[in-house]
């Protein structure tokens, strides 16, 4: 790995302002003509969406034009009080647990039980959003930041959905979502020169749930970045409040032990609370946040995200309460078994398996 830094410091300082060409061909498995069938634009939406298949043209980030208002943002208009709950149930190791039924799950809406009403679950595409911090503050990261991103392609297969965002003062979209798997490749081979030293995290996170809200299937946000924020418009407490009500589960893989191994400096107060942001923000969005502290975790961390999202179950229910206060809703799943005890999972040689589950804590309900 050490001759591959070298190569890619050495390479790096050759060819500074060159631009870099993509191998030809396609990976996506479809025949040039063919449409992909991926999630669809709303009629209002023209940013982060699938697009057809063209001719490769080059890559220019647009520049988002629009404010961020907080009051704006998942506002939720709909004529059914149905709520939708992605969950998924993991092993210790993070694996996860399949063929569970709808009589498995138990949800409570402020603690009063819950009737399932729908019910899916089975291996399914994923539409993934990489936003990838990008500033101008160390090169280490930049080069990690990278290093990350690229191996996530290991683990993107033909039907996927795969979008690239980068961020410093503001969130870029460097590629639309896309099933061939070079045109992300050329996407992250953009991102040479940083410019701006501000890594404004929660307003990138707020920027991209809101451009994905209205994307249908498996979908997530895969964050590489420090953690830290340092002029975001959103404060803490908003972005929370954002990713409780967004739907859309985050899996921020940081890469601040993976420099405190290198260069150990004790944990400072700024590191402590981008590994708490981090965390929550994972937390109430229904993820989880991972910490590598080498190389060698990537290729596992990734491929456990791949499975979860793959294999996660979809429960729905109408609330008992119809009450459209706007207000949070809190959320509880248990595992049952038939009788309504709690459900015990054993492996194939009859050991019991520990389990734990992985959702969103809540939810707002629509303001009347």
């Amino acid at each position: 790995m050490g001759g591959q830094r070298t190569k890619f410091w050495l390479t790096l300082l050759l060819v500074t302002g060159c631009t870099l060409a993509l191998p030809p061909g396609k990976y996506s498995g479809q025949s040039p003509d063919q449409e992909p069938t991926g999630p669809k634009p709303s009629v209002d939406e023209t940013v982060i969406v699938p697009k057809k298949k063209s001719e490769p043209t080059p890559v220019k980030p647009p520049e988002p034009t629009e404010k961020i208002n907080l009051k704006d943002i998942y506002s939720i208009s709909t004529s059914t009080n149905l709520v939708n709950l992605d969950v998924m149930v993991v092993d210790k190791d993070g694996n996860p647990i399949p063929s569970l039924t709808s009589k498995n799950f138990k949800v409570y809406d402020d603690g009063v039980p819950q009737t399932v009403t729908n019910f899916g679950t089975g291996e399914a595409p994923m539409t993934i959003c990489l936003l990838i911090e990008f500033a101008n503050r160390n090169w280490t990261h930049l080069y990690l930041a990278l290093q990350d991103a690229y191996q996530f392609l290991q683990f993107m297969q033909a039907e996927d959905w795969v979008a690239v965002v980068d961020f410093d003062m503001k969130p870029h979209i460097l590629q639309d979502f896309t099933q061939d798997r070079y045109e992300v490749k050329g996407a992250l081979d953009t991102l040479r020169i940083p410019g701006f030293s501000e890594i404004n995290l929660y307003d990138a996170v707020a920027y991209t749930l809101d451009r994905m809200k209205d994307i249908q299937g498996r979908k997530a946000i895969v964050p590489i970045v420090t953690g830290i924020d340092t002029f975001s418009k959103l404060n803490y407490d908003q972005i929370l409040k954002i990713v409780k009500n967004g739907g859309i589960p985050i899996y921020p893989v940081s890469i601040l032990d993976f420099l405190a191994v290198r260069s150990p400096r004790g944990d400072s107060i700024s590191v402590l609370q981008a590994r708490n942001s981090l965390d929550y923000i994972a937390k109430y969005s229904g993820g989880k946040a991972y910490f590598p502290r080498f190389e060698g975790e990537l290729p596992e961390i990734y491929r456990q995200v791949a499975g979860q999202l793959r294999t996660e179950y979809s429960v729905g229910f109408v609330p008992t309460n119809p009450t459209k206060d706007g207000k949070f809703h809190k959320l509880k799943v248990d595992l049952v078994d038939d009788q309504g005890n709690p459900l015990r999972i054993v492996n194939q040689k009859g050991k019991e398996v520990k389990y734990k589950l992985l959702a969103r804590d809540g939810y707002y309900a629509p303001k009347s």
